[in-house]
C-alpha cells in the first residue's frame, strides 16, 4: 500500500508540479516607450527635437538575472553602469531636451528667417530594440539607433549583444573561442569582406575605401546566430559613410577550428 501511494504522489507531483518544485522563470523582455517632441521656442512654426525609443529590459528571470542584462542593456545604449535602466531612459530624453534648447535656441535665433539653414534644427533620435533567439541558449538583443543633431546626415548605428538564458550573462568573443583566435579570425573576416566587396586582395580594399588607416579586427558588435556568427560594421568603422553598414557572416563550420568545444566551455 505505501509503494502504491508512493507512486501516486509521485505522478501527481510530475503532472501538476509540486509545492518548491516549479521550474525557473524563464528571462523575457517588455518594452520601455517614450514618443516625445520637444518644440525648440514658442513659434508656431518652431523646430523639434523628435525622439522615439522602444527600449526592451528584462521582466522575466531571477531578481539577479535580471540586474546583470538590464545593467549590461544600458551601458550599450546609454554608456551608463549602474543605473536603472528606466531611469537611464528619463536621463537621455530629459538630458537630450535640455542641450537641445540651451545650445540650439540661440542659433535659431540669427538663422530662422534663412529657410535653407531650417533643416539643420530639426533634430531626431531614435532606438529602437529586439530580441532573437540565436545559437542554442543564447538570445541576441538588437539595438538600431539613429540620431541626427545637424550637418549632412544623420548617423545610424545597428548594436547587439548576446545574452546566455540561463545566467544573464552577455557572451563574448573570448567566451566562445580558443585562446589566441584572433589572428585565424582576421584572416577569416579579411577573406569574407575581399569576397562581399569583390577584390582580390587588400590594395583594390584599400581602393574602394576598406580598411584604409585600419587593420581587421572583430566587431564587438556580433550575432551568435544558429548557423553561423555575424560581425557588424557601422559606417566609419572599416569604411566611409557613403559605403554603409557592413555584416560579414562566418559559418560555424568555418569557425570551428578556432571555437571552445563544449567541454571547454564548461
Amino acid at each position: 500500500m505505501r509503494k502504491i501511494t508512493s507512486l501516486l504522489i509521485a505522478a501527481a507531483c510530475a503532472m501538476t508540479g509540486c509545492a518548491g518544485m516549479s521550474a525557473p522563470e524563464q528571462l523575457a523582455f517588455e518594452s520601455i516607450k517614450v514618443d516625445k517632441k520637444v518644440a525648440l521656442c514658442s513659434d508656431t512654426n518652431s523646430p523639434v527635437y523628435d525622439m522615439k525609443l522602444d527600449v526592451k529590459y528584462a521582466k522575466g528571470g531571477s531578481e539577479d538575472m535580471r540586474k546583470i542584462v538590464n545593467d549590461a542593456i544600458t551601458a550599450k545604449i546609454f554608456n551608463l553602469h549602474n543605473v536603472d535602466l528606466k531611469a537611464a531612459v528619463d536621463s537621455f530624453v530629459n538630458e537630450n531636451s535640455h542641450t537641445y534648447i540651451n545650445d540650439m535656441l540661440p542659433l535659431y535665433k540669427e538663422d530662422k528667417r534663412d529657410i535653407d539653414k531650417m533643416p539643420m534644427y530639426q533634430h531626431e533620435a531614435i532606438i529602437n530594440t529586439r530580441t532573437e533567439d540565436g545559437k542554442e541558449g543564447i538570445v541576441t538583443y538588437y539595438i538600431n539607433m539613429y540620431n541626427f543633431t545637424g550637418g549632412a546626415h544623420g548617423l545610424e548605428q545597428l548594436l547587439t549583444l548576446n545574452f546566455d538564458k540561463t545566467t544573464g550573462k552577455t557572451i563574448t568573443l573570448d567566451d566562445v573561442m580558443v585562446t589566441g583566435y584572433q589572428m585565424r579570425l582576421n584572416e577569416l573576416l579579411q577573406k569574407a569582406l575581399l569576397e562581399k566587396a569583390d577584390c582580390k586582395d587588400i590594395n583594390e580594399l584599400h581602393d574602394k575605401g576598406y580598411l584604409f588607416s585600419m587593420e581587421m579586427y572583430p566587431s564587438s558588435n556580433f550575432v551568435l546566430g544558429k548557423d553561423g556568427v555575424t560581425f557588424i560594421y557601422n559606417p566609419y568603422e572599416i569604411a566611409p559613410y557613403a559605403l554603409g553598414r557592413i555584416e560579414l557572416k562566418l559559418s560555424y563550420s568555418t569557425l570551428e577550428p578556432i571555437m571552445k568545444k563544449n567541454k571547454e566551455k564548461e
